[in-house]
């Protein structure tokens, strides 16, 4: 019975992802006819599928004996969940919910981490599921609030960069935007139980951008102060809160989150909400004029864009981190030509024109799954994941962390960790070597003591040999499994 689920799971987003493609990228700069790219594109297509991820994930054993129990686990919780919260006519019609592994993430690390569970409402009254991750250390933490992806991606599949950031020292909050995951499906009038078409359905941006904006609340909710949807009153939060008792008002790790600073972390969807919600820092006063801000600031002190940060009608506010693909989307396919080598480069230029830190790359071969760990479906590098992970540390590390001599550290790192070097450390990757030869990246962010480091015209920015370089790129090829 559970392998059938498991591959209805696989068959459906399989026939979700054919839906979503989109035509590649082509502006004359190289062809097919070039045989120096054809091998550079070819091998680009085959880190992400015949040595990709997905191909690890279906011949590893141990993966597959942990995702069985892990699926059956996730399945029977969000089941009881369903029965228990009818009496308040709340609706989980999620994919995440319906299928057995659709809230799994990493099986072989379901249970690592011992996160917190949370529940609080939305603003439009539907019922958001969340974990709230920490080191268990005393003492305040710097938070992460990390917004997941569309196309019902779940906040299981970023518990990757959670454990990460709390091993660092973060209080880190994960959690499902409305229609997702684990999350309600239908809105609710203030103490009603009809459901209503409050942020349904779920492929819509505000699910995303508000959303973002009441995780950010809930996360700074205290007893002293208590959790309150963006946009609601105090007495219209009281009527909920007297009509509902599984939803939460205060963050449970209230004692420990530091309430100055803030960072943010999202993907695909999510990279937009947060693009838009970092303009609601207090580091400006742009929040008053924009309704998205709730009429409220933020101690919002950075932000990292996984594929990728949006700069079209926003005001950079915030020091941001822009990680994208290989040009590719879900599923990888040929490109007989290559793209334009400056096209991910429009939000960094944005960020830059305003003065305001930024730093950008693409993965190399890397796809739009390169951010989400999801079982067995779905194509993307070994180790994209790997080099996102490195990098989202060292961003939150450098501006979101309080300790100096932890953000001297990452900036060091940020400077180091992209330049080639030969022998073992070539291999790690984090290294230039695994960043895109097809498209330009760079940076312009301050060091703790004030100094300005930028890569200036931007020409070794993509491993060893220059963007463009075929033949180079080809004989800089980093090792495709991790």
């Amino acid at each position: 019975m559970l392998g059938h689920f498991r591959r209805s799971f696989f068959v459906a987003v399989a026939v979700a992802t054919l839906v979503a493609v989109g035509a590649p990228d082509a502006h004359a700069a190289a062809t097919y006819s070039n045989p120096q790219y054809r091998a550079h594109d070819l091998d680009n297509v085959a880190r992400s599928t015949a040595h990709g991820r997905q191909i690890q994930y279906v011949t590893d054993v141990d993966y597959d004996r942990a995702f069985t129990p892990a699926a059956a686990e996730s399945f029977l919780k969000d089941l009881g969940r369903q029965v228990a919260d009818l009496p308040h006519g709340r609706v989980y019609a999620t994919l995440g919910q319906l299928l057995p592994g659709g809230s799994v993430g990493d099986p072989t690390r379901y249970h690592e981490g011992n996160p917190i569970p949370v529940a609080f409402a939305s603003r439009t009254g539907a019922k958001l599921l969340g974990r709230l991750w920490t080191d268990g250390k005393p003492g305040l933490h710097p938070a992460v609030v990390i917004t997941p992806g569309s196309i019902q991606g779940t906040q299981h599949f970023y518990w990757w960069a959670a454990r990460t950031l709390a091993r660092a020292g973060f209080v880190v909050l994960t959690f499902d935007a409305q229609g997702q995951g684990e999350s309600e499906t239908f809105g609710h009038k203030p103490g009603k139980i009809t459901p209503t078409r409050n942020g349904f359905p779920f492929q819509q941006a505000p699910n995303f951008i508000n959303g973002t904006v009441d995780a950010i609340r809930f996360m700074l909710s205290s007893t002293a102060a208590p959790y309150v949807p963006g946009g609601w009153s105090d007495a219209k939060a009281a009527t909920v809160r007297h009509s509902d008792d599984s939803l939460m008002w205060v963050n449970p790790l209230e004692p420990i989150v530091d309430p100055n600073n803030l960072g943010l972390a999202g993907h695909s969807l999510g990279a937009s909400a947060i693009s838009v919600v970092q303009q609601c820092s207090d580091a400006a006063t742009l929040w008053k004029t924009l309704s998205v801000c709730a009429g409220r600031s933020y101690p919002i002190r950075a932000v990292v864009a996984w594929d990728g940060l949006s700069s079209a009608g926003i005001v950079p506010v915030v020091p941001a981190m822009n990680q994208q693909a290989d040009g590719y989307f879900l599923n990888p396919e040929p490109s007989y030509t290559a793209p334009s080598k400056t096209a991910h480069l429009a939000p960094m230029q944005a960020w830059e024109a305003k003065g305001v830190d930024v730093y950008s790359f693409s993965v190399r071969g890397g796809t739009h799954i390169e951010w989400v760990d999801v079982p067995y479906i779905l194509p993307s590098t070994t180790y994209g994941h790997l080099l996102a992970d490195h990098y989202t540390r060292a961003w939150m590390q450098r501006y979101v962390a309080t300790d100096p001599a932890t953000r001297a550290a990452a900036s060091a790192e940020l400077l180091a960790a992209p330049v080639h070097q030969t022998g073992a450390k070539a291999q790690r990757p984090w290294r230039a070597d695994f960043f895109s030869a097809r498209y330009l990246g760079g940076f312009a962010f301050h060091d703790p003591s004030g100094g300005l480091h930028t890569t200036n015209d931007i020409r070794v920015y993509g491993g060893v040999s220059k963007v463009g370089d075929w033949k180079g790129a080809n004989a800089d090829k980093p090792a495709v499994r991790y």
